[in-house]
């Protein structure tokens, strides 16, 4: 849980919802500044509110080795 702003900073937190894989943001924007704001995805069908399920995949593929 990221409480204030400070804490957003200290721990790159760019806002929710987040998923780590293995201590990491797949998902992180080199650009992004650390918050405490709701956050938007870039997926295939256009921006939304989460991360579609198969770029989720991806992610847990890359992180285990297999993508």
């Amino acid at each position: 849980m990221i409480a204030d702003p400070d804490e957003a900073e200290r721990s790159g937190f760019t806002g929710s919802p987040t998923i780590l894989v293995d201590g990491r943001d797949p998902f992180a924007e080199p650009a992004a500044t650390p918050s405490l704001s709701c956050r938007i995805y870039r997926t295939p069908a256009g921006p939304a509110g989460a991360h579609g399920i198969d770029q989720l995949r991806k992610a847990l593929e890359v992180a285990a080795g297999k993508g």
